[in-house]
Order: C-alpha cells, then sequence, then structure tokens
C-alpha cells in the first residue's frame, strides 16, 4: 500500500488507504463531473455532432473527392484514389443503396478512416471515423463500447492535426463511454483515467490561457484517482502500480515547474469540469500541491524501488532503472551531491553484474531528457508530434549551444506547421536536465547530442 502522504496534501484528497464507500465517492465526483454534458458544448463538437445526427445534411462523404481547402495538410501520396481506396467506397456505395444505417457500413467506414490516416489524410479520415461512429450507435447504443475503437481513431487524427480541445473533448466522450459500461469505480478504468491524466500534460503545454494551470490540476486528479482505485482493487498488481506511481511523480514535477499566478479557482472550466472531479474552488490548491511535489514525487519513485525489489517478476534491468529514476528525480530538483551520489551506486552495481556492458550502454551512455519516461521520444515508437534538436550537454546536465531545430513527423504525415513550435523546443531544453553521460564510472561534457523530444504523445 502507497503511503497515506502521497495523495493527502491537497485540499479535498483524502489519504490512502480509502475506504470502499469513500473512494466510490471521490470517484463518483470525479466521473460525474466528467460525463457532464455541458462539457462537450464547444462549437466544434456541437457542429459535428450536428452533422453526424442529420442524414439529409451529411451523406455518406466523397472521402476521394478532391478538396482545395485541404490540400495544404496532404502527404505526397498521389491525388487519385487508390486501390486500396476505391474498394472501400465501392463497398459503402452498395451498402447505401440498402439505406443510410447499414450496420455494415460502420465497419467500412471504420477500416477507410484507418486507411485514410495512414496516408496522412486526417480531415477525411476524421470524417469517414464520425461517421463510422455516428452508424454505430445508431445500431448498437450511445454508449456501446464497439464505437470505442472508432473514438480512438478519431483521437489519432486529431492529435496529428494538433487539435488540442477536441481531444480532451474525445477522451472525455471514450471515459463516458466505459463509466457506462463498468461502472464508476471498476478496476477497468484506471488505464483510461491514467491515459487522460497524461493527455492534459501534453495538453499544458499548448494551452496559453488563464486557466492553463486546469491541466495539471486535472491530471493530478486523474492520476491519484487511477491509484487509490488501484491499490483498492484485488487484482491490482505491482507492475500496474508501477507505472501508475511515474504517473503521479511525473504529474508532481510539471505542477513544481508550474510559473505565474494564473491558480484558476473556476468550475466552469472545460477542463476542471470534463476532468478533474476533486475541489477546485480553492485557488490555494494548486500552490500547495506545487509546494509539495518533491517529497510526493520522492516517495512515489521510493515506493517503485520497494515494488519492484518485492515483485519476483522484475528483472535486474527493472531494478537497476528504479533506481537511476530516483536519481533523475534528485537531479531535477537541482539536488546534484544526491543524485550523483545516487547514479555511482548504480553504476556500482552494474559493473557487479553479469550485463554490465549492456546496462551501461542503455542507462549512462547516452545523455537523456529527463523526465526520461516521458520527456524523450523512445525509439520505435512514433509520436504524433516531436521536435528535434542537437545539444552540448554538460557533466552536470545542462544543455546549452541548441541547433537545427526541426519538426518532425511519422512517415507519411504532413508537417503541422504550427507557430511558436521551435520556441517550445528551446525553452524546453533550456529549463530542462539530462542525466548525463557517464565515461569510466563519472560524469562527462558531450557535443552534438541529438534530442528528440515528443510534444505530442
Amino acid at each position: 500500500m502507497i503511503d497515506n502522504k502521497l495523495t493527502s496534501s491537497a485540499p479535498g484528497l483524502t489519504t490512502l488507504p480509502l475506504k470502499p464507500a469513500l473512494l466510490s465517492g471521490l470517484l463518483f465526483t470525479l466521473l460525474l463531473m466528467a460525463i457532464s454534458p455541458k462539457t462537450l458544448a464547444d462549437a466544434t463538437a456541437i457542429a459535428e455532432v450536428d452533422e453526424l445526427s442529420n442524414p439529409a445534411k451529411a451523406p455518406i462523404p466523397n472521402l476521394s473527392a478532391s478538396n482545395s481547402k485541404t490540400a495544404s495538410t496532404r502527404s505526397s501520396a498521389p491525388t487519385e484514389t487508390p486501390v486500396a481506396l476505391a474498394s472501400y467506397y465501392s463497398t459503402l456505395q452498395s451498402y447505401e443503396a440498402e439505406g443510410p444505417y447499414h450496420q455494415n457500413a460502420s465497419e467500412v467506414l471504420y477500416g477507410l478512416g484507418l486507411q485514410l490516416q495512414k496516408r496522412g489524410q486526417h480531415r477525411k479520415a476524421l470524417k469517414a471515423l464520425r461517421r463510422a461512429m455516428h452508424i454505430n450507435r445508431v445500431n448498437s447504443g450511445l454508449n456501446s463500447l464497439s464505437q470505442a475503437p472508432m473514438l480512438r481513431g478519431i483521437i489519432n487524427s486529431q492529435k496529428s492535426l494538433v487539435h488540442i480541445e477536441p481531444v480532451t473533448t474525445s477522451y472525455n466522450q471514450l471515459l463516458r463511454m466505459h463509466i457506462a459500461a463498468y461502472g464508476r469505480h471498476d478496476p477497468r478504468i484506471i488505464p483510461l483515467l491514467s491515459e487522460l491524466g497524461m493527455w492534459h500534460l501534453d495538453a499544458y503545454q499548448f494551452d496559453e490561457s488563464d486557466i492553463q494551470i486546469d491541466h495539471l490540476t486535472s491530471a493530478y486528479s486523474l492520476v491519484t484517482s487511477a491509484l487509490q482505485l488501484s491499490e483498492t482493487s484485488p487484482s491490482s498488481n505491482p507492475a500496474e502500480q508501477i507505472e501508475l506511481l511515474r504517473g503521479v511523480a511525473l504529474v508532481n514535477f510539471h505542477l513544481s515547474r508550474h510559473q505565474g499566478d494564473g491558480w484558476s479557482s473556476s468550475t466552469s472550466s472545460h477542463y476542471s469540469l470534463s476532468a478533474d472531479g476533486f475541489a477546485t474552488t480553492n485557488p490555494q490548491r494548486t500552490k500547495i500541491l506545487s509546494g509539495a511535489s518533491f517529497r510526493r514525487g520522492l516517495m512515489c519513485h521510493q515506493r517503485i524501488i520497494a515494488l519492484t525489489a518485492a515483485n519476483p517478476n522484475s528483472t535486474l534491468a527493472d531494478n537497476i532503472q528504479a533506481q537511476t529514476e530516483l536519481a533523475d528525480w534528485y537531479l531535477l530538483f537541482n539536488r546534484q551531491s544526491e543524485a550523483m551520489a545516487l547514479y555511482q551506486q548504480v553504476q556500482t552495481k552494474i559493473a557487479a553484474s553479469d550485463q554490465a556492458e549492456t546496462l551501461q550502454q542503455q542507462i549512462f551512455a547516452t545523455p537523456r531528457l529527463l523526465p526520461a519516461i516521458r520527456m524523450e521520444h523512445k525509439r520505435g515508437v512514433i509520436s504524433d508530434l516531436f521536435m528535434s534538436a542537437d545539444v552540448d550537454i554538460s557533466d552536470q546536465g545542462w544543455g546549452s549551444s541548441i541547433e537545427n531545430i526541426a519538426e518532425n513527423r511519422p512517415p507519411g504525415q504532413s508537417p503541422s506547421n504550427k507557430k511558436g513550435l521551435r520556441y517550445k523546443m528551446l525553452d524546453a531544453i533550456k529549463g530542462a536536465r539530462f542525466r548525463p553521460q557517464f565515461v569510466d564510472n563519472n560524469p562527462a561534457d558531450v557535443s552534438d547530442v541529438t534530442v528528440h523530444l515528443p510534444l505530442i504523445h
């Protein structure tokens, strides 16, 4: 059981362990706020729902037709309809002839949407996926989980188009769907609570409004709710708790870095109502959260080490990684001496193992942008949007001489061309800490390191 102090510092949060009735009440508040129809009442969402709910206004679109308004967002894919897409259009026409809501049309539209996504045609993909979801709801019910893959497809295209608020709206719709299917405190909603919390961290960096902080308070409420639910669930497992603890620590790091006096106390915020079921009316709440961030994150990492050590399925690499992340936490808060002492302890353990070369290469051969669990782009994992730059990194983990900043997208995807991405990358690196490269067990300066920073996961 996690130490009660992890979730007891903020007004409105209870200590752990939670009694089932109390947990139910907390989650009821969180999820009741999440399912409020008012949270979806932005102009974009209303227009989309209206279009889908009126077949006379929105028949199955000719998604292969040329559209000058979206030409600039397309990839270099050929303009003619390829054979793979033509078969979808042909099948849709046959189903349309039998009626506008043929149940098989939903699956065909879903497949078409995925194909359009692969070609980087996300605006067309959104039309297909929304229509697929609408037909599914007509045939299977408003909250049928069979539409969840379609909604996730919509989220993926919205992320690729960097449509931040629509992504938040779609995630909340997905959460309501799972609540309707499983209940408010079923452990099966834990991954989605955590995922939505992590999304708010991505959205936070794009929000420049006076309610920007609501993304962090929402993220905090979601990930702590997921952790509390996991800890009281009979089916909980150490691996799940470890990932949730990492999420709680990560949110605390971002809370500690928030600057400014824009501590929102509004309960009408789109983000607070849609994701944060705990009290947000106290403007001091976030200041309290921020002030205790280091301690709570430290407790999370100490608990991760204990859970990893006690888990018989944990590998040597798992234990080394957990201990390294604790050292990273000290470095993030500029506690250089404690961090370096812990790094040296980890290297001593690596040297004494039968995997010394592999672990050294994996953890210390290259500087890592911290917190590494979220901040650095992982090889083999395609993010919807990430930036790259060449950076000189000191032996104390500071970056300088930032050059060759560029936006990177998955193969076949068009650049977002969003203004300010270069400055976001500069700000991220200037204020960041890196786990330094170690040579012969000592931290070393290194030049021209290519850093990949995901902005949207």
